[in-house]
Order: structure tokens, then C-alpha cells, then sequence
């Protein structure tokens, strides 16, 4: 409960790289995702417990679930080194991501397992990215959840890592702005996918923001639809809980890939995320990513495209 007030205060703010070893174990879950080099699951976590050259890291916004219990051997990484939670349009200085996984223990040649919640890990995992290591970094599918549903080994000793240097190779590629989304606004071959609720996309529930409803042509698919609905139980009014979502693992393949695709994204165009702060198109970003799409992330979102008055809003109420 405690870790689930945490991810609903989370949301109140609202391939480069040597490829993963394989093949994966098998998961008791019963839709269990097909092996990739960015989802893993318990059992495969299991097995390569100890592999040589690689770290885990428990992601979270303070020590509180890693004292309580976690992976052994894995470092607590603060979440907050690596988004702000403020309403900013851009990520992290390169050299200052560098800086913190320099601290936690990743050189450029490490592979590394994110253990956390769905949005904290994947926050992690565009920063990762966006420095040039997605390509050596693998998410936990269902957190740690998961990974005591397996019978997986539980510590409650600290690890102290051992400061080493990352370098960063930067991918500007995989960030847009509000300038490059008004260029592109009409470019048939670029999905622009809004992840957020449905009345934060037809403009019926304010969000703090001075104008309510979309970007013109994005298309409304929501986060929550990317997990498999059995681990994200539904709140009084009928509708899926965004703070139930912590150990929710992600639909199949096939059934991501329909998803997307519904919405127009294509392997020859690019798929393009954006919600509130970029936090919840952070777990958008990661599933385009694992489908193997042309994925960008709008990291300002709509708290940086709604400040400049000229750029169009569609919404109850409103024109393109």
C-alpha cells in the first residue's frame, strides 16, 4: 500500500549497444512476453541472478520498499536524478545522467536489470537511452512483485556500489520539441500518440494546464491499456486505477503491437509520446522501444505545448 500512494503521488505531477544474452526463462504468469532485450522476467532474473558485468537496480523516489525488502545485490537508485517531476521540456543534461549512473555503478560496458514500478523504471529507461546505453538495459516485468511471486531470493542489506565513469553518447534523435511536433504536425508517417486519460484528452478534466484537450492528430491511447488488465484492478467509478499499476506486467507482443498499431504507428514512419510532464509517455517511450518501433518521446509534453497560445489545442470547447 505504501509503495501504492507512492506511484499515485508520482502521477499527481502528472538500438544502440550489445544485445541482451537469451534466451529468456519461462514465466508462471500466464501471458508471459516474449523474449527481448528490454523486458525480462522473474524466472530469467533467477537464473542470471549473478551473471558477470551487470547490475540491478531497485528504482524508486526514496529508500523506504528497498529497505523493506530487495533483490540481493541490487543498488537503490533514486528516481529523482533523473526527471525533475516539475514541468520542464526538456531531459537531464547528459553529463549529469552520466554523472549518476557513474555513481550507481554503470560503466558503458555493464548491462543492467530496472526493478520498480512501470513509470519510475521507464523514466529510468529513456535516460538510459537517451545516453546512448537502451541497448544494455532490460526492465523487470511485474517489478518486484514478480519477482517474489517466483520464489526469488529477498535481501534487506544495503549495497554500497563502487563509483566507476560512464561516458555518454548522446541521442538527440530520440527527443522531440514543440518546434519539431509544429513541423510535423501533418507528416502522415508520424503517430503522435496521447497516453493520458480520456478526459484529459477530450479536455473535460483539467489538468492544471492553461488550455484543456490534445495536440490536433494525436490519437488517444491510453498507458494503462499497455498492461494486462488482470493486474490493473478498477477504482469505484468503474475505471482502471493509475496508483494499482506498480506490479502490472505488459500485454503481449502481439497485443501491443495491435495497439499500437491502431494508431497508426508503422515501422517506416515514427511513433511519437506525450502526456502531462512526459512521465507517463516515459512507459509509452519503453513499449515502442521493445516492439522494435522508430520511437520519440515529446518530454516536454502538454504542460510545455500549451504555454505558447499559437500552438493548437483540440478539446471540448475549443478549435484546431
Amino acid at each position: 500500500m505504501r509503495n501504492s500512494f507512492l506511484f499515485a503521488s508520482l502521477l499527481a505531477w502528472t538500438c544502440t549497444g550489445q544485445a541482451w544474452p537469451g534466451p529468456y526463462g519461462a514465466e508462471s504468469h500466464p501471458q508471459q512476453q516474449p523474449a527481448s532485450p528490454e523486458l525480462v522476467t522473474a524466472e530469467w532474473l533467477k537464473q542470471h541472478l549473478n551473471d558477470p558485468n551487470q547490475v540491478i537496480w531497485h528504482v524508486s523516489m526514496d529508500r523506504l520498499g528497498y529497505s523493506a525488502g530487495h533483490i540481493p545485490g541490487a543498488v537503490f537508485a533514486a528516481l529523482g536524478e533523473f526527471h525533475s517531476h516539475m514541468n520542464t521540456d526538456k531531459l537531464p543534461e547528459p553529463e549529469a545522467i552520466a554523472a549518476a549512473l557513474g555513481r550507481l555503478g554503470l560503466s558503458n560496458g555493464a548491462r543492467v536489470v530496472l526493478v520498480g514500478d512501470p513509470m519510475s523504471v521507464s523514466i529510468l529507461f529513456v535516460s538510459l537511452d537517451y545516453v546512448g546505453h537502451g541497448g544494455k538495459t532490460a526492465v523487470l516485468d511485474g517489478g518486484y512483485t514478480a519477482w517474489r511471486e517466483a520464489g526469488g531470493a529477498e535481501s534487506r542489506e544495503a549495497v554500497t556500489p563502487k563509483p566507476v565513469t560512464f561516458t555518454p553518447s548522446v541521442r538527440t534523435d530520440m527527443v522531440v520539441d514543440a518546434k519539431w511536433l509544429r513541423e510535423n504536425l501533418d507528416n502522415k508517417r508520424m503517430a503522435l500518440l496521447d497516453v493520458r486519460t480520456r478526459g484529459e484528452y477530450d479536455g473535460t478534466r483539467g489538468s492544471g494546464l492553461p488550455r484543456n484537450g490534445h495536440i490536433p492528430g494525436a490519437k488517444f491511447v491510453p498507458w494503462l491499456d499497455t498492461f494486462d488488465t488482470r493486474d490493473v484492478p478498477k477504482d469505484a467509478s468503474g475505471q482502471r486505477a493509475d496508483n494499482a499499476v506498480e506490479a502490472a506486467r505488459l500485454l503481449p507482443r502481439p497485443e501491443l503491437q495491435q495497439l499500437l498499431a491502431s494508431a497508426g504507428a508503422r515501422n517506416d514512419g515514427v511513433v511519437v509520446s506525450y502526456c502531462t510532464v512526459g512521465m507517463r509517455a516515459s512507459h509509452m517511450y519503453f513499449v515502442s522501444r521493445l516492439l522494435g518501433l522508430p520511437a520519440r518521446i515529446y518530454v516536454g509534453s502538454m504542460a510545455d505545448w500549451t504555454r505558447n497560445a499559437e500552438n493548437p489545442v483540440v478539446g471540448i470547447g475549443t478549435k484546431p
